[in-house]
């Protein structure tokens, strides 16, 4: 009894790791498509589009980036300090006793904290997030709009890129977006039969409105950047797409 008792013990406890094993695979590839690219031009208010809100969950913080822009971060103001933590990967002034251009800022992150009461400020479950840069040539203003959530976030970086983003040309040029999309249908079935997408994961849903948009006219890399899936990924599927017709040939 004392030896089956044993044994079952053990059975148990590697059946907690493996399924712990499996749970952490999953988040980590959620993890790997959690960044969400927005162009300058709608983060600086340049575009129709309505400024980038950011949900800040429970146990859960973001970070906005500037690298792909190469900017630094001069000044920034977080209007409601209540419901937030701000913190750089660099030196800016007012968070730092000194400061220089060498190591200024490219990397903000927000950090959800419990609500704090301040006399002087009304309260308020969202705020406005102001942050100044200094690119080559120019200076430029973002604008963010911070408020609390109760889900899990669909991504924890924002990254701000160029107006122009860079497309692999040797993709994209001289052909249509019929021909593109054939491939990049062709792409996500041999991705799924390579188990390297699933079907219900958030990913997946994000490519198929991707898909919907560039059916409807859009260009890719608008339909790409709205979606909130990366131009490195189209290329990808791409490939598959046109590798799987090279096998087939």
């Amino acid at each position: 009894m004392k030896n089956f008792l044993q044994k079952a013990v053990i059975i148990s406890i590697f059946t907690i790791l493996n399924f712990t094993n499996i749970s952490m695979k999953v988040i980590a590839g959620e993890m790997k498509n959690s960044v969400k690219r927005i162009s300058s031009d709608i983060a600086t208010g340049n575009s129709e589009s309505e400024i980038p809100l950011i949900e800040l969950s429970s146990g859960y913080g973001v970070n906005i980036s500037f690298i792909p822009t190469g900017e630094i971060v001069e000044k920034v103001w977080l209007d409601n300090p209540a419901i937030a933590t701000l913190d750089v990967d660099g030196c800016l002034s007012g968070l730092s006793k000194k400061c220089d251009s060498e190591n200024g800022a490219t990397v903000l992150h927000l950090r959800r904290i419990k609500p704090l009461k301040f006399e002087q400020l009304p309260s308020s479950n969202s705020s406005l997030l102001t942050v100044v840069t200094k690119g080559d040539d120019k200076r430029q203003i973002y604008l963010f709009k911070v408020a609390i959530g109760d889900k899990t976030p669909k991504f924890n970086t924002i990254e701000i890129t160029p107006n122009q983003q860079e497309l692999n040309t040797d993709i994209f040029s001289n052909i249509t977006n019929i021909n593109n999309l054939q491939l990049i249908n062709r792409g996500l079935f041999v991705a799924q039969q390579q188990r390297l997408i699933s079907e219900e994961s958030r990913l997946m849903s994000r490519i198929k409105k991707f898909l919907i948009s560039v059916k409807s006219g859009e260009q890719i890399s608008d339909a790409a950047l709205d979606s909130g899936i990366s131009l490195r990924l189209v290329n990808r599927l791409i490939e598959l797409g046109n590798e799987s017709y090279e096998n087939i040939e």
